[in-house]
Parts: structure tokens; C-alpha cells; sequence
């Protein structure tokens, strides 16, 4: 087709066209391409469970109990017994009354949003959220209301100006923003939902596991979970795992078994994916070591990129951006680092708006793999 050729060359002139890279292995801190092995800080793997023995070994023992898939969705085959169990966990984790497991992030947010709100409702969204929260915002037919990024005084304007419009009300936000590592204003979201009578949805992706005493996230953190109604987060992150959930009311959790089109028109994942899950949870509230040497590892890299005026926006998390002006400055410096044994991805438009190389830390990397990745930056500057 014409216009796709004339699209696919308009991205590659703008330095906007993307490929998949082809890998032989990821293996610890470890990417593996081409027989050369590269310092991944391009991935979510933030505490380093991906290869954890003792998650492999549980994942192993249920392919032997309960086989290689799941059969259907878990409406027409039933669930067996390990999902209940992850779903209990997350609740009592979350301090929610039940909880649902999905088959990835993306499908809880599109299928939660889209089944709890409609044409007569309201959401206000966070510029920066990810785009799984938009679509399914889309997806619902409600109105939408952008604010602006953490600007909880542009947010209460607007609340002020449309909420009385309409019927049901929600604000939805990311808790860790995955492309500028910044944390959400959580206590001033919560009064704000009180005090105008909305509901609060949050994110956890990418503070599940990492932050909190138990790992429970931002909310866990603040001692805000049992203000939050709706708690969406992943097992694709911290936990190396894979799949969602959303942890709420008894009664929200039943409309959505019974609602929800990215739930009920999908076969679940597997039970060795569950197998896993569990344990990676057990793992992360027992092994508080790997936290707080994620939280050491991003607080170092951060204080070393200001001191070397770098511009990192306003992180405070093991996601760090280095931000630049254009989509080839962070080409150049992606590539530049690759070339010296370093992964670390150039993030341009549509992800973002501002053009940049996202660091993501794990808790596999020493803090000379830290100092490495900083002499590169020095050099390259």
C-alpha cells in the first residue's frame, strides 16, 4: 500500500523507525547477541527474579501437575487452585476485599476502564500515563480529561469545572511513571478524591515489588492502600514473572468476572506462570536486600548524572531518563553505549515527548557496572 510505504519512510527520515533486535539469551545482568554479552539496563527485570532458582524450580513442579496450558478462558474450564491462592495473596497484600488476575497489564487496564465506566462518566488522567490507561479510556466511551503531569492544582481546577456533569467519576495514575521514573503525588490524590467524591485507580506497574515494606508499591509505602479503590499492577516487572491483577471491592471484582471482555474472550495463562508468580511474591517480601540495593544503585547513578549535568528530569526510582532534544542525540548515545557493551534504549516519539535514553536499574547490577555505565556517559559528553 502506498500510504504505508510513504509512512515507513517519513519515520525512518525522522530517526522514528523501530526494529526488533534479534537476542541469543538474556542471563542475569546479562543480554547475549550475536556470541557478545551486553549490561542490560534496558529491562524491568528490577529485582532480579527472572532466573531465580527456586521460582524456575516451583514453575517446573507445575508443568508436571497441571500441563503446558491452561485450556480456555477461566469462565468456560474453571480455575485451578494456584490462581486462588495468588489472588488471595495480592488482596491481603493490598488490603482489598478480592482480587483478579489477567494476562498482562495491558489487558487488565483496557478491560477494568472500559467495564467500569461509560458515556455518562468522567475520568481524569494523568498526562503521563501509559498508553494501556488511554485505551481503555477510549475504549469505555467516557469523557476524558487530561492534567496536567503531577500538577495536582490543574487537576483540582478541572475536577471543579466538569466532575457535577456527570454520572460516575474516576482519576487514574500511573504510581511510577515508566518513561520519567517519577513517583505520583499519591496523599494529595487521595484528598482529592475525597473531598469530590471520585474513585482513585492506580498503577503499580512499576512500583509493585519495589517499593514498600512488603513490596507492595507506592500505596504500601504511604499507608494508602485502603484508600485506594482500584490497585492494577503487573508480575512483568519486579516479580520477572508475567500476567496482572487488580485488587478491589468484592463487588467490582464480580462485575468484572462477569463484564469484562479482556478477561472473558481470552485463554488464561498457564498455571506454571501462576507457579511462579507466587513464589517471586513470596520471595520479595522476604528478601528485602534486593530493594534496598535497587534504592542505593538509582539514588548513586541519579547524584552522579546531576553532578555531570545531565538532564534527568524529575526522577526519584531506578528508572532514569537522560533527556535530550533529538531523536539522533539519543540514537548516537544508545548506539555509542552498545558498541562498548552496554544496553540502554533510545525512547522517541510516540512514547514520549521529549526524546531519551531510558535507564532502567536492577538489582543484579553492582555498583561498578554503575560506574562503567557513568564513564561511558563522561566520555561520550
Amino acid at each position: 500500500m502506498e500510504k504505508i510505504k510513504k509512512q515507513l519512510a517519513q519515520l525512518k527520515e525522522n530517526n522514528l523507525y523501530r526494529e526488533i533486535k534479534d537476542i541469543e539469551k538474556i542471563q542475569g545482568k546479562y543480554i547475549y547477541i550475536k556470541g557478545e554479552k551486553y549490561l542490560d539496563f534496558s529491562s524491568s527485570n528490577y529485582l532480579g527474579l527472572r532466573d531465580n532458582k527456586e521460582i524456575l524450580l516451583e514453575a517446573k513442579n507445575s508443568l508436571d501437575k497441571y500441563g503446558f496450558g491452561s485450556g480456555a478462558s477461566r469462565l468456560v474450564v474453571g480455575t485451578c487452585d494456584l490462581y486462588q491462592k495468588l489472588e488471595n495473596k495480592i488482596s491481603l497484600l493490598k488490603k482489598q476485599e478480592k482480587t483478579l488476575f489477567f494476562n498482562s497489564g495491558y489487558d487488565a487496564n483496557i478491560g477494568i476502564i472500559s467495564s467500569l465506566y461509560g458515556k455518562d462518566d468522567i475520568i481524569f488522567c494523568d498526562k503521563l500515563n501509559h498508553a494501556s490507561i488511554y485505551d481503555g479510556i477510549f475504549l469505555s466511551g467516557a469523557t476524558l480529561i487530561r492534567y496536567k503531569h503531577n500538577d495536582m492544582e490543574d487537576l483540582e481546577i478541572k475536577i471543579l469545572k466538569y466532575r457535577s456533569k456527570y454520572k460516575e467519576a474516576l482519576i487514574v495514575t500511573d504510581t511510577i511513571f515508566s518513561m520519567d521514573g517519577d513517583r505520583a503525588d499519591l496523599l494529595k490524590l487521595v484528598e482529592l478524591k475525597e473531598k469530590y467524591s471520585l474513585k482513585l485507580m492506580i498503577d503499580e506497574a512499576h512500583g509493585g515489588g519495589v517499593l514498600g515494606t512488603n513490596g507492595g508499591g507506592l500505596g504500601e509505602e504511604l499507608d494508602l492502600l485502603e484508600k485506594i479503590d482500584i490497585n492494577m499492577g503487573t508480575f512483568s516487572k519486579a516479580y520477572g514473572g508475567q500476567g496482572a491483577y487488580v485488587a478491589s471491592s468484592e463487588e467490582i471484582i464480580a462485575y468484572l468476572i462477569n463484564t469484562c471482555r479482556s478477561l472473558i474472550y481470552t485463554t488464561s495463562l498457564p498455571p506454571s506462570i501462576v507457579a511462579g508468580n507466587l513464589k517471586a511474591m513470596e520471595l520479595s517480601e522476604k528478601e528485602k536486600g534486593r530493594r534496598e540495593k535497587l534504592e542505593y544503585l538509582g539514588t548513586y547513578l541519579r547524584k552522579k548524572l546531576i553532578e555531570n549535568s545531565y538532564n534527568i528530569g524529575k526522577s526519584t526510582s531506578h528508572i532514569i531518563p537522560i533527556i535530550f532534544k533529538s531523536n539522533e542525540e539519543a540514537l548516537n548515545l544508545s548506539a555509542y553505549l552498545f558498541e562498548n557493551g552496554i544496553i540502554a534504549p533510545a525512547i522517541r516519539k510516540p512514547t514520549v515527548i521529549e526524546p531519551r535514553l531510558r535507564i532502567s536499574i536492577g538489582a543484579l547490577l553492582d555498583k561498578e557496572d554503575i560506574d562503567f555505565l557513568l564513564e561511558l556517559l563522561l566520555k561520550f559528553k
